[in-house]
C-alpha cells in the first residue's frame, strides 16, 4: 500500500524546512494533495521521484518508493561544458557519471556501466572514441546522444549516434536527447560483482 507524508515529515526526509516544502509545493514543483480536512499530503513515490530529479540523496526509508535510475556517462574533454552536461543529468533524475576521452572512458564504462553515452565530439564522424565504442561488444549495444556542431549532425547520426544535437545545449535539450535515445532502450543488465571470478577486468576499447 502506497504511503503518504506531512509536510512535515516531507521536509525531514528532504532536509529542507517546513516553509521550504510548502513553497515547493505551491510553486508546483513539488506534487501534494489535500485530506478531507485539508492538510496536504505527498505520496511516497512522488518524494523519490523529486529527490532524484533534484540530485537529492534518497534515503532507506523511500528507497522502494524510487524508480531505478537510467545511467548517462558524459564522455568529453574537462571544462565547464562537460560538468554542465552532468549537472543538467543528474538534475533531470540520471545517474550522471563524466570522462576524458581515450583510456579513461573505456574505463568508466567498464566501471559504471551506463544505459547510455553521452559524447561531446570533436569531429563530424565522432573521432576515434565513437569509432572504438561501436567495434567493441560490450558497449556496441548503448545508445549514444552526440554533441557537436550543427553540420556534424548528420555525420554523427551515420557514425552510429541514436541522437545528435548541436551544443552549447539548453537545460531541455540534452535530457531530452537522451530520453530519445533512451526510448525503447532496455535497462542495461548488470553483471555481479565477483572479486575472483573469471569476470575480471573489462576490456577499455578506447584506449586504443
Amino acid at each position: 500500500m502506497a504511503r503518504f507524508y506531512t509536510t512535515f515529515e516531507a521536509a525531514r526526509l528532504l532536509g529542507v524546512s517546513l516553509p521550504t516544502v510548502v513553497n515547493w509545493i505551491k510553486a508546483r514543483r513539488l506534487k501534494a494533495h489535500r485530506t478531507p480536512g485539508g492538510h496536504r499530503r505527498i505520496a511516497e513515490e512522488e518524494l523519490a521521484a523529486f529527490m532524484l530529479r533534484h540530485g537529492m540523496p534518497v534515503p532507506p526509508e523511500l528507497s522502494g518508493a524510487a524508480p531505478e535510475r537510467r545511467k548517462a556517462l558524459v564522455i568529453g574533454e574537462p571544462g565547464p561544458a562537460r560538468e554542465g552536461a552532468v549537472r543538467v543529468l543528474a538534475a533531470n533524475g540520471y545517474a550522471a557519471d563524466q570522462a576524458s576521452p581515450g583510456f579513461a572512458a573505456g574505463a568508466a564504462s567498464a566501471r559504471f556501466e551506463p544505459d547510455v553515452l553521452v559524447l561531446q565530439a570533436n569531429g563530424p564522424d565522432g573521432g576515434e572514441v565513437l569509432k572504438a565504442i561501436r567495434l567493441d561488444r560490450e558497449l556496441s549495444g548503448i545508445p549514444i546522444v552526440g554533441v557537436g556542431r550543427a553540420d556534424w549532425l548528420d555525420g554523427l547520426r551515420a557514425a552510429g549516434c541514436s541522437v545528435a544535437i548541436s551544443g552549447p545545449v539548453g537545460d531541455g535539450a540534452l535530457p531530452a536527447a537522451v530520453a530519445e535515445a533512451l526510448e525503447g532502450a532496455a535497462p542495461r543488465r548488470r553483471a555481479p560483482v565477483r572479486p575472483d571470478g573469471p569476470q575480471g577486468r573489462k576490456r577499455t576499447p578506447t584506449s586504443r
